[in-house]
């Protein structure tokens, strides 16, 4: 138990990407919440820490699609090091380096040839560990951050948990008192919540998202559910929690990286938005907020303060056409509090623009079919697009060496059975989806057509 801090090391993390992380997308969100970004432009040189890159796939693609970057991920798995060693090795990426270390030695002896980074990144980790761990990745984020460093904390948020509190629970006690693995531990929760489902247990009507839950367990593999369910001290928290714990390390809360979040409270109805706004102090707006759109998963941005911040303008951030609806389509946006549907008139405009190549989001909003919109709400409808992936960030970098390389291996591995789902994207310093079937086309060497002028082949 000391090893691994009641972490479930039975099974390695997924091989997953979560956009939200890039450098770029970081940037879009500070300057959204009305805060500086580390770098005035894309092409700028940065430096990016991931604390629990887990397998460092993610890590991997965003070293790949950002080439001016330098990137370092710490795991103390030692399986999921060595599969983030041999990948960027393979793909020779040479801007990127991983660490296996224990947070605990790491927040008592910050390496000297560590230094400070411009972006620390850390996804669930909060969630799965003791506090005395937890409390030394906040140490390693204060020796990690200097005056307007950037750090994105995804975690398991209150109340969207509520109601997968009790399986998670009786799920860890069927694994500590049989000392089964996950299949088997799963296998027998979930046969075990059916039969009081069936039974018509009382807490299935208090808590009516747990059956939907149940559900969602019973489609998931077994890799995920360890990762997610399976930790001794899994715990979801409140905004207010997290920011309070983070203060010590010299960090404020900056915004959401989930673009669609940027619009709360003011997107909701009028008694609910007001019931937020009245609340006096801001991290009780937050909790308030989540409450009310019952959110699961927070994705929190906070900045290194102690500087003296220059504004920086959100309309030269350069926007490129990513999936673009069919004509007359409907784009929907799924977001914690609802869902929204923006119909094709109201962005025909950008899409025509963006067709001849990246604009910048004041020359978007300077179009003659969107004057009439104000630039408020043109911006607006550019964040929405951008969150359903209609739109993509345009990234300034020229060399898409690295990214070609590590592309061929992951088609190459994707190919031999890996768990490759994702492939580096240069023109967007981050990187898309890619199914089977487009994998196997890309080795074909006839690769998406929706993916030319990414720098992905």
């Amino acid at each position: 138990m000391h090893e691994t801090h009641g972490y479930d090391i039975s099974v390695g993390y997924t091989h997953g990407f979560y956009r939200e992380m890039a450098p770029d997308w970081l940037d879009l969100a500070a300057r959204l919440a009305g805060q500086p970004a580390p770098r005035t432009t894309p092409a700028a040189p940065f430096r990016y820490l991931e604390l629990g890159a887990g397998q460092g796939f993610g890590l991997c693609l965003l070293a790949a699609a950002n080439p001016q970057g330098e990137f370092v991920g710490v795991d103390f798995h030692p399986e999921h090091a060595a599969h983030a060693q041999r990948l960027a090795a393979e793909a020779g990426l040479a801007n990127l380096r991983f660490v296996q270390a224990d947070f605990l030695d790491l927040a008592a002896e910050w390496p000297a040839d560590f230094g400070s980074f411009d972006y620390v990144a850390l996804h669930g980790v909060l969630s799965w560990v003791p506090p005395q761990v937890r409390a030394a990745v906040i140490a390693c984020i204060g020796h990690a951050t200097h005056a307007g460093s950037l750090v994105y904390a995804g975690y398991n948020a209150h109340p969207g948990w509520l109601a997968t509190m009790p399986f998670q629970h009786v799920s860890q006690r069927i694994k500590e008192t049989t000392g089964n693995s996950g299949d088997a531990v799963f296998a027998q929760s979930i046969a075990l919540f059916e039969r009081l489902r069936a039974g018509g247990a009382a807490t299935f009507r208090i808590l009516p998202g747990l059956a939907a839950r149940l559900d969602a367990v019973k489609a998931r593999d077994t890799g995920y559910l360890v990762q997610e369910y399976l930790h001794a001290h899994w715990q979801p928290f409140w905004h207010s929690e997290v920011a309070r714990e983070l203060a010590p390390a010299g960090l404020a809360f900056a915004g959401t990286t989930t673009l669609a979040e940027t619009m709360l409270p003011a997107i909701l109805p009028p008694p609910l938005r007001q019931a937020i706004l009245d609340q006096p102090d801001a991290p009780l707006r937050q909790d308030v907020q989540d409450f009310t759109i019952n959110q699961s998963f927070r994705r929190d941005l906070f900045r290194r303060g102690d500087d003296a911040p220059a504004p920086q303008s959100l309309g030269q951030t350069r926007l490129r056409l990513l999936a673009p609806p069919a004509p007359g389509g409907t784009v929907k946006i799924d977001a914690a509090f609802g869902e929204i549907a923006l119909q094709y008139p109201a962005f025909a405009g950008i899409l025509q623009a963006l067709g001849d190549g990246p604009q910048a989001i004041d020359q978007l909003a300077g179009l003659p079919s969107l004057a009439e919109q104000g630039a408020a709400s043109v911006r607006q409808l550019l964040v929405l697009l951008l969150h359903a992936g209609v739109l993509g960030l345009a990234s300034e970098t020229s060399d898409n060496a690295a990214a070609h390389r590590f592309n061929a291996v992951i088609a190459h591995a994707a190919g031999q059975g890996a768990p490759y789902r994702y492939l580096a994207a240069p023109a967007l310093g981050s990187a898309i989806p890619a199914s089977e079937a487009e994998l196997q086309a890309f080795r074909a060497g006839t690769p998406a057509a929706h993916w030319q002028g990414l720098g992905v082949a």
